[in-house]
């Protein structure tokens, strides 16, 4: 329940992918918002963090293949029974900016019973190497209103 209009919201998703994983290998993760009947939910930024096998923020250049390429991943969000924006994202393109955070040019609604999900698949042809397990940690940035009627 909103008990101020609106209330900031931050949504947490984590995506852990493995030495071994190939291309094609998605992780989706779904979000509860708590939203009562009459409140409808925001999302107006996607902030993103690579983790290593040992809890620490990677470097853009940490997740790498034999080639010595960066990993690639791409995000979608689906909110309801659609992809929001209806394709996906590169995940490094956020990942290489200094506050690793996109704004949207217009926020996602989410309204009530709707389901909220991020969805990461990696990208690479090559598979992740071993030692280089990386976990995705992708945070909504977002807004609870209480909807005008």
């Amino acid at each position: 329940m909103v008990s101020q209009n609106p209330q900031p919201e931050i949504y947490t998703t984590r995506h852990s992918f493995l030495a071994g994983d190939t291309q094609g290998t998605t992780i989706t993760q779904q979000i509860n918002t708590s939203q009562s009947w009459n409140e409808d939910v925001r999302v107006y930024g996607i902030m993103l963090h690579y983790v290593g096998a040992n809890g620490a923020t990677l470097a853009y250049t940490d997740p790498v293949d034999t080639g010595g390429a960066v990993a690639q991943f791409d995000i979608s969000i689906q909110a309801g029974p659609n992809s929001v924006p209806s394709t996906a994202f590169s995940a490094s393109q956020i990942y290489r900016k200094g506050d690793k955070t996109l704004a949207l040019s217009s926020p996602i609604l989410v309204l009530h019973r709707q389901p909220l999900q991020v969805t990461v698949t990696y990208d690479n042809a090559a598979p992740i190497n071993a030692g280089k397990d990386v976990t995705l940690v992708v945070t909504l940035l977002a807004e609870m209103y209480i909807q005008n009627t």
